[in-house]
């Protein structure tokens, strides 16, 4: 008798003849995040849906809590379950089953069996041996059998080669491995909407670079921190996140001297951008990750975040466009980063809000308003004073 982890995926098992590719990032992603459980950790074999983690020596509650919580924000894995492999024959799976059942059954009033025979070439039906299985927990424990609404579940799934015992199916955020879909810097701002942003590109398979843009000394460096705070919490799923710190005060600057009150976050945005452009032309990335919800501020109509995008050929992508705040609060909630991104800080655009902003921008208007500026050179200051952190898992 042994353990296992088994790591299911969905998504990904429908990417016919590229499945491979996909597998291969997550098995990639999974030693990175199992990497220090690598004495009692290995991954066996992938079959199927499935990827096969090999436990050495039988686990404590408390390690199978701290890898469980990594795998369940693991982009990629759709559920997973840690299992006792016994040989698939009904007598060995029935004692192993009594035995399983010892630490499971307390305090319990009723069991339910569940049999998954994945081999239909067994000499016995799912039906017979969850029968089986359910007779004797309850001629060695005197509990009782409930179909319809157990207290707990014993699934057996019988294989080819081995049968697994379990209980317990965790749930993971399924999606695609991180790094399957490519580069991409997400704008994390330190709300609660970019880190959500941020969670969702990494779901799809986004590797990402985190850029936070602050008016440190005009703003307090709590806000750096608060950052650092979310972009680890995000490292627990993403895995290691760079942020780079780039100050925009002097543009800020240029931008309340020289334009158009009323554009003064239309403008910000679009040097946002364009510092995000200009880093991608080194680092080789060219899509932008941003916050943005359709109406849900004056620089999100329509309007203005076509004349934010004109700026840049980099690809924007908004992931929570269609959100709700509810929902995009809910969703902070799960991932942890709702309580940080609620502390108070300075944010670098509110610094210069404007008491009427535009929320019908002119593109015309606002490219003679950029005109004003040398963007250039502000741009070239800015990336002179950038700083860069390395965000591991929190």
């Amino acid at each position: 008798m042994k353990e296992m982890i088994v790591v299911n995926f969905e998504e990904i098992f429908l990417k016919g003849d590229n499945r491979r590719f996909f597998v291969r990032q997550l098995k990639k992603n999974l030693k990175e995040k199992l990497a220090d459980f690598g004495r009692l950790l290995e991954i066996e074999r992938v079959r199927g849906g499935s990827i096969f983690i090999r436990v050495r020596e039988p686990l404590d509650a408390s390690a199978w809590e701290k890898i469980k919580e990594r795998l369940r924000f693991t982009p990629g894995i759709t559920q997973f379950y840690l299992v006792r492999s016994v040989a698939p024959e009904p007598e060995i799976i029935t004692e192993a089953a009594v035995d399983y059942a010892r630490g499971k059954i307390e305090d319990k009033p009723d069991f339910r069996v569940t049999v998954k025979r994945v081999d239909k070439h067994k000499p016995f039906t799912s039906r017979e041996l969850a029968a089986r299985v359910g007779a004797a927990l309850v001629e060695t424990y005197g509990t009782k059998v409930n179909l319809e609404n157990p207290s707990w579940t014993l699934h057996v799934k019988v294989r080819p080669e081995q049968a697994f015992i379990y209980a317990d199916v965790v749930q993971g955020v399924g999606g695609l491995p991180v790094g399957s879909s490519g580069k991409a810097y997400v704008l994390l701002s330190g709300g609660i909407d970019s880190p959500v942003a941020a969670y969702k590109a990494a779901v799809r398979g986004l590797a990402l670079t985190a850029l936070h843009f602050h008016s440190v000394p005009k703003t307090s460096p709590r806000s750096i921190d608060k950052v650092k705070d979310l972009a680890r919490t995000l490292a627990r799923i993403h895995g290691p996140m760079d942020v780079y710190f780039i100050p925009v005060l002097e543009i800020q600057q240029a931008i309340a001297e020289r334009t158009d009150s009323k554009l003064r976050l239309i403008l910000l945005r679009r040097f946002f951008l364009k510092i995000a452009e200009r880093l991608g032309e080194d680092e080789g990335i060219r899509a932008v990750v941003t916050g943005d919800s359709l109406g849900q501020v004056a620089s999100q109509t329509l309007e203005n975040m076509h004349a934010i995008q004109a700026v840049t050929d980099r690809l924007v992508l908004r992931p929570l466009l269609a959100e709700d705040k509810k929902s995009v609060i809910r969703t902070a909630r799960e991932i942890g980063t709702y309580d940080i991104s609620i502390r108070p800080h300075d944010d670098a655009c509110a610094l210069f809000t404007p008491k009427r902003p535009e929320t019908r921008a002119n593109l015309s208007y606002v490219e003679s308003q950029w005109a004003r500026l040398d963007a250039d050179s502000l741009i070239n200051r800015a990336l002179e004073k950038i700083e860069r952190f390395r965000a591991l898992p929190s």
